[in-house]
């Protein structure tokens, strides 16, 4: 009988829980786009590594931002790739390709690979995604209008 009502108790608690969870969550105000362009400026950092399969529509939908061009880079750094994905990289001209050198010492290359970009980077805004990402046509500049806003 303890057992039951102590069940109880903690469901009834548990649902108060979440609908208060709930109605916080319902009160956040929806994230408008205004149309304005965002003054901010981005380096984009992709650690590749055998990557030749993704790699080119990852480039090419970056190139299709609905965000000016100037306004951000595409640092590339290829992780020890075996096949030909820094030469598809080469092939798109706006694009920064860095090789990582050999050092058998590392256990975590892909750390190595975004500090390496990170370093490289002309600006100080860092967006890191991996190469079978494809993002849609707002992405930047949607996440200039929330960094934005933020401040």
């Amino acid at each position: 009988m303890i057992l039951s009502l102590a069940v109880i108790l903690l469901f009834v608690i548990y649902g108060i829980l979440i609908l208060y969870y709930w109605l916080i969550w319902r009160s956040i105000p929806g994230f408008m786009d205004t149309g304005d362009m965002p003054a901010l400026k981005f380096s984009i950092i992709i650690a590749a590594r055998n990557e030749e399969e993704n790699i080119g529509r990852l480039l090419k939908a970056l190139q299709e931002q609905d965000f000016p061009p100037g306004s951000f880079e595409i640092i590339v750094v290829d992780d020890h790739s075996t096949d030909k994905t820094a030469a598809i990289v080469s092939s798109f001209e706006q694009v920064k390709l860095l090789k990582l050198q050999d050092d058998r010492t590392l256990n975590s290359y892909k750390k190595k690979a975004i500090g390496k970009g990170i370093a490289a980077a002309a600006h100080d805004m860092i967006i890191t995604t991996d190469a079978d990402c494809i993002p849609p046509a707002a992405w930047l500049r949607t996440i200039a209008l929330f960094r934005e806003r933020s401040n």
